[in-house]
C-alpha cells in the first residue's frame, strides 16, 4: 500500500510544547501513535483560546466538529520529552477547513509526527453545519491571501 504524505501549510499560526507523559507512553516504552489525535487536539484548543475564544466549540453560536483525521508517526518520542507543537490551516472552504499540526521534538527539531484534521462548524439548536464564521476565517487565513 503507498504511504500517504500529509502536506504541511505554507505557515503555521501557532505554535506550543507538550511534554510526553506517562500516559502517553505505549508498552514499547515510547509515544504512542494513539496519543497523536489528543495532543493535536490540546494545540487546537490552546489557539482557539488564543484567538480569543473561552470554549473550544464556541464560535459565533456555532461549534466545532470533528469530520476526518489523519496520523503519520514519522519518528519515536520518549516519556518527558518536550515536544514542539505548530498548527497551520488549510483548505478553507465553505463549510469546512483543516487544521495541520507538525509535531517535533524541541530538543533536536527531529519531526515526530504529522497530524491533520478535518473540522466543521455545527449549530447544535439547528442541528446542522454551518458556514464558517467570517470572523474564525479572517483569523486563519493565511496572510496575504484574501478568504475565498
Amino acid at each position: 500500500m503507498p504511504r500517504k504524505t500529509i502536506e504541511l501549510p505554507e505557515t503555521f499560526l501557532f505554535t506550543t510544547h507538550y511534554d510526553v507523559l506517562y500516559s502517553d507512553v505505549n508498552a514499547a516504552n515510547h509515544l504512542g501513535a494513539d496519543r497523536l489525535l489528543s495532543i493535536a487536539m490540546e494545540a487546537q484548543l490552546r489557539f482557539i483560546r488564543q484567538l480569543g475564544h473561552s470554549k473550544a466549540i464556541a464560535f459565533e453560536d456555532a461549534g466545532l466538529i470533528m469530520a476526518h483525521a489523519e496520523t503519520a508517526y514519522l519518528a519515536e518520542a520518549d516519556y518527558g520529552d518536550r515536544l514542539c507543537v505548530e498548527l497551520g490551516a488549510r483548505n478553507i472552504e465553505n463549510k469546512s477547513f483543516q487544521f495541520v499540526y507538525r509535531i517535533s521534538k524541541d530538543d533536536s527539531g527531529e519531526e515526530v509526527a504529522r497530524v491533520a484534521t478535518t473540522l466543521l462548524f455545527f449549530d447544535y439548536q439547528l442541528h446542522r453545519v454551518v458556514a464558517v464564521p467570517d470572523n474564525f476565517r479572517a483569523q486563519v487565513a493565511p496572510s496575504g491571501k484574501a478568504p475565498p
